[in-house]
């Protein structure tokens, strides 16, 4: 896997909002449109993610100052059940990006704290 075209991200807050967008990194998004060739219109595109055997469309849009996947967002998010810490990888391959759970948040504690630390890893697989 090229790692240029890898994106890796530990879900925040802002990422799991009601807004519905995943907020991704500038400098890795700009790479990936320079290396295939994909001109972002003002909307955004439509783009795949694949996930194990489940695909979902979503939009990825400039906005503002960075990148970010909107609309279809929600749905991966929801069957997912992805929750502030997850660590997650999106990997661009060919004309879709394929999603891994790469670390999921550890529950909070009694005392309400909570943790990023791992405590299984992920299930996804690629499928060509």
């Amino acid at each position: 896997m090229d790692p240029k075209m890898m994106i890796e991200k530990t879900l925040k807050d802002c990422d799991l909002s009601h807004r519905g967008c995943l907020f991704l990194p500038k400098a890795k998004i700009e790479n990936i449109l320079r290396t295939t060739g994909i001109t972002l219109p003002r909307n955004g595109i439509q783009v795949e993610i694949q996930d194990n055997n489940q695909s979902y469309w979503v939009n990825l849009k400039k906005h503002g100052v960075g990148y970010h996947i909107g609309t279809g967002w929600t749905n991966l998010r929801d069957a997912r059940g992805l929750q502030k810490g997850d660590f997650i990888k999106l990997y661009w391959k060919d004309t879709k990006f394929i999603f891994t759970m790469l670390r999921r948040a550890r529950p909070s504690n009694q005392t309400g704290e909570s943790s990023s630390s791992a405590v299984h890893a992920g299930d996804s697989q690629e499928i060509n």
